[in-house]
């Protein structure tokens, strides 16, 4: 997408962000300076998935779809927002809000001081309600991962982004063959089994994520070590937030805690 090239009314911009199925540009409205977008820029491919919705005479990109999904109102603040959605020959083009100025949270905790146990619980409610409001909607995001949530930084607003994992909830859960997410935040259950199932997946991405905050890096670096490895804590932690990563990050799904015990839990209402 050349830079200074026109997108529906923003004028494409610098690269924000680049991945092996997309690349994402700012774009900046063409008759005020001041309206910021991101313009997702997703070239066709013969494996991408499409879904039926409403209003639509013909099957829609899945990414697109489920975002459409998720910003029916009542919408989520925690969740980029798709304002409008272009296709072509070759391409499909999003353009998404950029809440600005931000960055990822894996930047966010790599390059700030050190986030206090106050701060990170701020981080996971928000991160909870962002996956509440997916699997309320009956989607599950497929990819949550700190690179995948954007922090606001006047605000420390979260926001989760990257929809292409993305799939329709159902209750014969997932073949662990399709699981798509990133390596450190695989389940053990997509290893070991057959199926997984969405809920147990999210606690489990929760619990690893709440690690990586407090840590400021991954519990584990191979698939063998989610199965069979220690999972090393700082002590300095309260024993609260020991406990709800070690409950989150429980081997057996069945044994993990649910969203709402997550969110019940002694460490999130302190």
């Amino acid at each position: 997408m050349p830079q200074g090239s026109i997108v529906s009314l923003y004028e494409v911009g610098h690269l924000i962000r680049s991945g092996n199925f997309s690349k994402v540009y700012e774009g900046t409205h063409v008759f005020s300076e001041k309206v910021k977008v991101a313009i997702k820029c997703i070239p066709k491919r013969r494996m991408d998935r499409y879904l039926d919705i409403a209003g639509h005479c013909k099957p829609v990109l899945a990414e697109v779809a489920l975002m459409l999904r998720l910003g029916e109102a009542p919408s989520c603040p925690n969740i980029i927002q798709l304002h409008q959605w272009l296709e072509d020959e070759s391409s499909f083009s999003l353009i998404m809000e950029y809440p600005e100025p931000c960055r990822t949270l894996v930047d966010f905790i790599l390059f700030s001081d050190l986030v206090s146990e106050g701060q990170a619980r701020w981080f996971m409610l928000q991160a909870l309600k962002a996956v509440k409001h997916c699997s309320e909607r009956g989607v599950y995001h497929g990819d949550i991962r700190s690179s995948n949530i954007l922090v606001t930084l006047h605000t420390l607003e979260l926001k989760f982004i990257d929809f292409r994992c993305a799939r329709l909830i159902t209750s014969e859960g997932f073949k662990s063959s399709e699981y798509q997410g990133s390596d450190p935040y695989t389940p053990p259950e997509v290893i070991g089994q057959s199926v997984f199932h969405a809920e147990a997946a999210n606690v489990w991405a929760m619990g690893i994520l709440l690690y990586e905050i407090m840590h400021r890096y991954l519990p584990f670096e191979s698939f063998d070590e989610i199965l069979h490895g220690y999972i090393n804590m700082d002590p300095t932690l309260s024993t609260a937030c020991h406990d709800l990563i070690y409950r989150c990050l429980s081997r057996n799904p069945a044994h993990r805690l649910t969203l709402e015990q997550l969110e019940e839990h002694r460490w999130m209402k302190a």
